[in-house]
């Protein structure tokens, strides 16, 4: 036997059973992961998103709670104390020790753009710089802070600074005396600069964006935008949603439809609000799902392109036994009929 010619034999119609019964359950198969996997990549998008969004709320709260702390010692300092519980030495005469210890603290952390201590009649005792007034029986922070005696720790809206260029809060704390009642009141304009800023980059790593918006969906900070420009983020009613009445600690994601398609937002409460309701911030980082997924979705539809390949390979492999099945049937039909037959046939067609 010649061995320079191997041929192995298979009936075609075992060959299109074996594959009918290998090729459509596998793409079946392949079709019900694909569309699984689809489903898997938004939500682990989605997760990494809501770990990036809690992580800038974690800072968020963080930047708020330190400074309050900050403030909440000087207010403690006895000469801080003595300065304001003083009645005298008001418009224009300051307490020297007690603005050195402000003038101090403000030099070591230029985040505080200015301190000043008033007694309990409003009048400027102490000051990190000269005052821009003498008197803060007007102003509504510093009644709502001194609250009729009673005190009470406030945070002003955001306020913009046209000289320096600064976004900042006043943080306003009461000063208590030695029987605990308050003797005056601390505040200090404390600039969010540092806060803001790492919202306002037009995209991060990956082409998502981060944004810090109030829980009316108007944004406070995120690229080209601010909380004077009362841009109300578009995807937000989901989140707004999601989030219920509660605006704790929670977080999570959603994907948001809109006009420019479904959107994956993860998102991510500061945990403000319940101490200072002006402040109820949430963290969103928000990225088109078809561009959030982009890289893992070309190895998507290269697996619906091979089933889809595989399914009309077998369709044409179908077409062909069914048309060679035709035509062997056509020949042995031709090949069976008898002479006479034949005869028989020829003569009816001569007459």
């Amino acid at each position: 036997m010649s061995m320079d010619r191997m041929e192995v034999r298979i009936s075609l119609t075992k060959l299109l059973l074996a594959l009918i019964v290998t090729i459509v359950p596998l793409s079946i198969l392949g079709l019900a992961l694909t569309q699984r996997s689809d489903k898997s990549i938004d939500s682990a998008v989605g997760s990494n998103f809501r770990s990036i969004a809690q992580l800038y709320a974690t800072q968020v709260n963080s930047y708020i709670r330190e400074r309050l702390t900050d403030v909440g010692l000087l207010s403690s300092n006895p000469a801080v104390i003595a300065a304001a519980s003083a009645k005298a030495g008001a418009k224009g005469n300051l307490d020297e020790e007690a603005s050195a210890i402000l003038r101090q603290h403000k030099s070591i952390d230029p985040r505080f753009l200015s301190i000043t201590v008033t007694n309990a009649d409003a009048n400027v005792v102490a000051s990190s710089q000269k005052p821009a007034q003498t008197s803060f029986a007007q102003d509504a922070h510093w009644q709502a802070v001194y609250n009729n005696g009673q005190g009470a720790t406030k945070i002003s809206d955001i306020i913009e600074d046209e000289i320096t260029k600064s976004d900042y809060v006043n943080l306003g704390v009461p000063i208590l005396g030695a029987q605990g009642q308050t003797v005056g009141v601390l505040n200090a304009q404390i600039s969010l600069n540092d806060l803001l800023t790492p919202f306002r980059q037009n995209q991060l790593e990956g082409g998502a964006k981060a944004a810090l918006v109030n829980d009316d969906g108007m944004i406070v900070s995120g690229p080209n935008a601010d909380v004077f420009a009362r841009l109300k983020m578009p995807e937000f009613d989901y989140v707004h949603d999601a989030l219920g009445a509660n605006h704790g600690a929670q977080n999570g994601w959603v994907m948001a439809s809109g006009d420019r398609g479904d959107a994956i937002v993860g998102y991510a409460g500061t945990g403000l609000k319940k101490t200072f309701p002006n402040m109820a911030w949430v963290v969103t980082v928000t990225q088109d799902e078809h561009q959030a997924s982009a890289p893992i979705r070309l190895l998507e539809r290269f697996a619906i392109i091979m089933v889809i390949l595989a399914l009309f390979m077998l369709t044409l492999l179908g077409v062909y036994y069914y048309l060679h099945r035709a035509q062997r049937y056509g020949y042995i039909e031709e090949e069976s009929a008898t002479p006479e037959t034949r005869g028989g046939a020829a003569a009816s067609a001569h007459v």
